[in-house]
């Protein structure tokens, strides 16, 4: 049942590299949810719709991971992963990276010179090639937790040898004894470099195991079969694994010790291929590959305990290959297929991740912190100021001073609710108006999963209107800053089932607003008619946050977003007695910003799962209707009250101001 896509397939490159052919020729299946739901977290960067990302192997700390990527050149580039993202290591195309030490200092791979592969070390930022045994190519494989040794295979002139690489240079290990062994591959190494592991093809054209220690190479004994891969070595050296085709053509994963021999993992699904490829620090955690149900199917596994556990795919996928695994067998990484059929790096961390996109999806977009902000920055400018100072009666005197509340509340973008109240005064200077207010807000948000965000904090608002000469129209500024607290309570699934983690930052805000209110048409009786313009400039910011409780709290960075929306609209005023006005207002709002900010971070527990969560379209056309009425109580005191509705977007689908003015 030996599959020419699949890594036990003899390849010049590392085994798992061969994927890609693997994923083009397979067919479309479903994938169980609890399997999607349970798994892995997407560190493919999420702006690189159609690129691929692979993940070959992971340090024994589990946060750096190595591989490549089609990001940074179309036939692929070396890259590593940490909790910053996504990395180049800058060896060129063709360019891959398989191995790194244990504290991620040192990377390994192979890199295009002159059109041949050549084995590279990477450190510092520094990069050294490692030679070759005269037949001009090599490729490094594996790297020892130390540092101290690589290995790999080259070609001698004659066939492919397997090498052990130290600071005294490249050392073939497998031409002994009296040249039987041929195109050997050495494929793991323990963390001392005391032991190193491979395969290698014997005298009779057969594929077997072979344990190297010291200067001794020793063929695995006890394997019967048509052909024995090996693809790692545990950090101690004890267990070897990898996938062996026994002499009845069934594939399996196996594990070797020194005391029980060959033992079969046994298959993911009934007498279907797998294989490992890697083990952690003792043996005990072993991952890998195997056929699911489906045809073409392949999934990762984690093999633990006499158990082989099924890692499901990310979302939309039907392929996905575990390749590394930290020490303490708790981080895994490797690469799955996703919606569309592009290939993306995965880190696997407790069995509970997701995809990052998913796992964020609850504080996204109109729910992010930012857009909480934004809200409460907007309602007052919307509410209380959403005409010019001026444009109300004066009753005869100099100055004013009000207090106002509005309330805004959404059910479609999100479900919040938001108030704010504030005091201000303004007093006029000819032709000019000047006012300062301040003011308090807060937004109650109910979040998916159960989740929900308070966000509170104050704010100072600045208006000066002028009424143009000659043409009576009105051109004001509006200036809001506030400072706020956000505390979030945010869920996610997984595959334990939902979970919670809570999280407390600082946000602030600065508006500008710009208006143009033209002069008052008459239209009939008691009609008149004006029409305005206005350009409002937002800046949001929070600061880096981490949460606190669940399965996988995150720590997010520093978060910015400027955003733009201009406006035009007209406003018809109706007298209806000498106390009474009505005024109606149509408006239609134009977002310039397209996108809200891009979350980005890490999980807190880990340090090893970094996400970039790209910010969700916003909606760049809103309509938004109002009615006002402005009633005088007495000689010097208005009372107002304005309700709005507005289509779809940024602006609360329903709000209302109430204020009462006092002229002094």
């Amino acid at each position: 049942m030996l599959v020419e896509d699949s890594p036990m397939y003899p390849p010049t490159r590392p085994s798992f590299a061969l994927a890609p052919a693997t994923l083009v020729a397979a067919a479309l299946s479903l994938v169980t949810a609890s399997a999607q739901a349970a798994g892995f977290t997407d560190i493919h960067p999420s702006g690189a719709t159609t690129d691929n990302t692979y993940a070959y192997g992971v340090s024994a700390d589990g946060n750096t991971a190595v591989g490549y990527s089609s990001i940074y050149s179309y036939l692929g580039s070396a890259c590593f992963f940490d909790a910053a993202g996504l990395h180049d290591l800058g060896q060129g195309a063709g360019s891959y990276a398989t191995g790194v030490s244990a504290n991620g200092s040192i990377i390994v791979g192979t890199k295009s010179v002159g059109g041949l592969d050549q084995a590279f070390k990477f450190l510092g930022g520094t990069t050294t090639l490692l030679g070759d045994l005269g037949g001009g190519t090599s490729n490094a494989l594996a790297i020892s937790g130390n540092g101290q040794v690589i290995v790999g295979h080259s070609f001698d002139g004659t066939a492919e040898v397997a090498f052990k690489w130290t600071s005294g240079g490249m050392t073939a290990i497998s031409t002994a004894p009296s040249g039987l062994y041929q195109d050997a591959r050495a494929t793991g190494v323990s963390y001392d470099g005391g032991v190193i592991v491979g395969w290698l093809t014997d005298s009779y054209s057969q594929i077997r195991a072979f344990r190297y220690t010291g200067t001794t190479l020793e063929v695995l004994p006890g394997q019967i079969g048509q052909g024995t891969f090996v693809f790692g070595v545990s950090a101690n050296g004890n267990v070897i694994v990898g996938g062996l085709l026994d002499s009845v053509g069934y594939q399996y994963a196996f594990k070797y010790t020194e005391a029980d021999g060959f033992v079969s993992l046994g298959f993911l699904y009934a007498n279907q291929p797998t294989e490992a490829h890697a083990a952690n620090a003792n043996g005990s955690v072993i991952v890998g590959m195997g056929y699911a149900p489906g045809s073409g199917n392949q999934h990762a596994f984690k093999y633990q305990d006499g158990v082989m556990t099924d890692l499901g795919t990310l979302l939309g996928g039907t392929y996905s290959n575990a390749t590394g695994v930290s020490a303490d067998g708790t981080v895994i990484v490797g690469t799955s297929t996703v919606t569309g059929g592009y290939s993306h790096a995965f880190v696997y961390a407790n069995d509970v991740m997701l995809d990052a996109n998913e796992w964020m999806r609850s504080i996204n977009g109109a729910n992010s912190v930012l857009s909480m902000a934004s809200s409460l920055s907007a309602l007052p400018m919307e509410g209380a100021h959403h005409r010019p100072l001026m444009s109300y009666d004066s009753m005869g005197k100099q100055s004013q001073a009000w207090a106002t509340g509005d309330f805004g509340a959404s059910s479609r973008q999100s479900d919040s609710h938001v108030t704010t109240g504030e005091i201000g005064a303004s007093t006029t200077f000819g032709n000019m108006v000047a006012g300062l207010a301040a003011g308090h807000g807060s937004q109650n948000q109910d979040l998916i999963y159960g989740g929900s965000a308070h966000v509170a904090g104050n704010y100072i608002l600045g208006e000066i209107d002028a009424r143009l000469p000659g043409t009576q129209g009105i051109l004001s500024a509006v200036v809001l800053a506030g400072n706020w607290q956000a505390n979030t309570y945010r869920g996610y699934t997984t595959g334990s089932g939902t979970q919670f983690s809570s999280g407390s930052t600082g946000l602030s805000s600065q508006s500008l607003r710009l208006r143009y209110d033209g002069p008052a048409l008459r239209l009939m009786n008691r009609w008149e008619a004006s029409p305005f313009a206005s350009f409002t400039v937002m800046r949001t910011t929070a600061d880096a946050y981490a949460e606190t409780g669940g399965s996988f709290p995150a720590h997010f960075d520093a978060q910015a977003h400027t955003s733009q929306e201009a406006r035009l609209g007209l406003t018809t005023k109706y007298i209806l007695g000498t106390d009474t006005s009505l005024l109606l207002t149509g408006e239609w709002i134009h977002r310039f910003d397209a996108t809200t900010a891009t979350l980005t971070g890490n999980d807190v527990l880990h340090g090893a799962l970094p996400f970039s969560a790209a910010g969700l379209p916003v909606t760049r056309d809103q309509a938004r209707v109002g009615v006002d009425v402005d009633h005088k109580l007495n000689t010097d005191t208005l009372l107002n009250f304005s309700v709005h509705a507005a289509s779809n977007g940024q602006s609360p689908d329903f709000s209302a101001a109430l204020s009462i003015r006092r002229a002094f």
